[in-house]
């Protein structure tokens, strides 16, 4: 963890810290950067969103495997209780989530199957459509279809986190009102400080808290400042949105999702059904493909600057404990049980 004042990185390192979106590629090295960053859990994208139902079997294999090779500082989190075990035992707990619904491949109890290898976070859709709805690129700005519908069901059923990242504005709202259980946004920004097309209204935000959902303050340079324009993104940037969010909805709802992309390049990810690039995706969402990190946080290991900086600002303690990982641990609490 890079260098910030005594007070602030003994917080943090007595602090449960959950990441809740990481889509870096996993190995040692990355493992030993989060473990430094004092993170206790983080959200990992086991597959990419692309990614069909073989292809999402293979890649939970490949973090059953990863978390075997070294499981001296790597544990998997099937419960909130997990995360816990996690923190005391000093290692990295892993949850396995999807950016997408499409490794589903249109059958509800492929939830249950899924549920079984271990993954607990789904997204519905991501940039763009699916058969579950709209991502947040479509200009319909479709809600749910009957399909998806059935699939929240199926999620809820099985106790299963509802992702909204990149889900589309009705669509997300539909999901919020259809699902028995509060449903999260792991990573995104206010849409009402940057008017990117992932960040989020103050309505869905509203109704995420409103349900005791939890929201991830996601840390790419195009949803934390004016990028497109030019501006580049600093901690400032990334603190301000925080602060955004606890004056919106209140400090027990917003968490942490920086959405980390390490070892990745601009091409890594193909879109749901789209099938274009990520570098085209992020042409279209704002003109450019390159995705430099704020630079107080550009990864995993200086996660502590973020705690420095809400303290900085005059948050207490309690509450910046809340932001690093206390509100996703209650969320997790109630959907996945101890």
């Amino acid at each position: 963890m890079s260098s910030i004042d005594s007070s602030s990185s003994a917080l943090h390192q007595r602090s449960i810290v959950i990441d809740a979106l990481d889509v870096s590629k996993f190995d040692r090295a990355h493992l030993e950067k989060i473990k430094a960053g004092g993170i206790t859990a983080i959200n990992a994208t086991v597959v990419m969103p692309g990614a069909n139902f073989r292809q999402s079997v293979d890649g939970i294999r490949d973090f059953d495997a990863l978390i075997e090779q070294n499981a001296d500082i790597a544990m998997q989190v099937l419960t909130a209780g997990d995360i816990e075990k996690a923190k005391a035992a000093g290692k990295v707990g892993i949850v396995y989530g999807f950016q997408n619904a499409v490794g589903l491949e249109g059958d509800p109890r492929m939830v249950k199957v899924f549920h079984g290898l271990g993954v607990r976070i789904i997204q519905l859709t991501y940039m763009t459509a699916n058969v579950l709805g709209d991502g947040c690129l479509e200009p319909r700005n479709g809600g749910l279809t009957l399909f998806g519908k059935a699939i929240v069901r199926e999620l809820n059923k099985h106790n299963i986190v509802i992702d909204i990242s990149h889900v589309g504005e009705r669509t997300s709202l539909d999901a919020i009102e259809y699902s028995a259980v509060p449903v999260a946004i792991s990573h995104a920004c206010a849409k009402g400080l940057v008017n990117n097309p992932r960040n989020k209204t103050d309505e869905v935000i509203k109704a995420v808290a409103a349900r005791g959902g939890v929201m991830g303050i996601t840390s790419l340079p195009n949803f934390v400042c004016e990028f497109e324009k030019g501006d580049d993104p600093t901690l400032e940037d990334y603190l301000r949105q925080i602060d955004y969010m606890v004056n919106l909805v209140g400090i027990d709802f917003v968490g942490i999702g920086m959405d980390y992309v390490d070892g990745q390049d601009s091409n890594f990810s193909r879109t749901s059904t789209w099938g274009g690039t990520m570098a085209q995706a992020n042409r279209v969402a704002v003109g450019r493909t390159v995705w430099p990190m704020p630079y107080a946080v550009p990864d995993s290991a200086h996660m502590g600057q973020v705690t420095a900086g809400l303290a900085k600002r005059g948050y207490r303690d309690e509450d910046i404990q809340k932001v690093l990982g206390l509100n996703w641990l209650r969320y997790f609490q109630k959907i996945w049980g101890n």
